[in-house]
């Protein structure tokens, strides 16, 4: 079976618990997700109720460009359709593991949030709106990589609670540095080549012993037996050094 990805343009009313979070609680995607709207900047300086004002502003900012999202909309169609059914082969082939029925449709959400979530329970994310083509498949090949990868994972380590692939759970963290290493794998640098590292940009940084994290597991893929082998690998050197890992995560 080849998951299919269902692009749609998301309703500000349905995600606006995201803008909120991202944009007025503290966080280190606050000044990212700011930097994208500097009127609401402003705004949000001056203002006696963020909560309603951010609510004002991203309602008004939806019905002023609703032609340009939609227009989003059928550009990411087009980009993805043509890769999907080859992404879905290579992610199952790398994490040794099939799709199942669980994940026989996915929804891609196009918002206006910098910040781009994965929903697990709902086989659903996000993709914002002002990303150029090679970011829209940088995201979707994120983001659907952490949906077989937990399923691997879950595979791999049965009593695992779901509760530990969100934040802030070592799970996750781990989870955060899968894409640097899988969508490095040549079966998906055949399909699209981007050599940029899709994790965040504090992950490039982390060191253990003074070794990046991403150049450890790195090796541990490189020399795997197979991908439970690679995984068992890493998620025990991480606990193993959590304390140290945890500090720069």
């Amino acid at each position: 079976m080849i998951p299919k990805v269902n692009i749609v343009l998301g309703k500000v009313k349905d995600y606006f618990g995201i803008l909120e979070l991202f944009i007025l609680s503290d966080n280190i995607f606050r000044e990212r997700s700011l930097s994208q709207y500097p009127k609401l900047k402003e705004i949000l300086k001056k203002s006696k109720n963020e909560k309603v004002d951010l609510k004002i502003f991203f309602e008004n900012f939806e019905k002023e460009n609703k032609d340009k999202l939609i227009e989003v909309v059928e550009k990411t169609k087009k980009l993805w359709l043509p890769l999907n059914d080859k992404i879905m082969k290579a992610l199952e082939e790398i994490n040794e593991i099939k799709w199942t029925k669980k994940h026989k449709d996915f929804n891609a959400r196009i918002t206006l949030s910098p910040v781009c979530p994965r929903y697990l329970e709902y086989n659903a994310f996000d993709i914002f709106y002002k990303f150029d083509e090679k970011n829209i498949i940088d995201t979707f090949l994120h983001e659907i990589s952490h949906f077989i990868f937990f399923e691997k994972l879950k595979e791999v380590y049965p009593e695992i609670n779901p509760e530990e692939f969100e934040h802030p759970h070592l799970a996750w963290k781990m989870s955060e540095i899968m894409p640097g290493i899988i969508l490095q794998d040549k079966r998906i640098q055949d399909i699209f080549q981007n050599k940029k590292l899709s994790v965040y940009d504090n992950i490039k940084k982390i060191k253990i012993k003074n070794r990046l994290i991403l150049d450890i597991l790195q090796d541990f893929y490189d020399k795997r037996e197979d991908f439970e082998d690679f995984i068992k690998k890493s998620y025990n050197f991480i606990k193993a050094n959590r304390e140290e890992f945890e500090k720069q995560f």
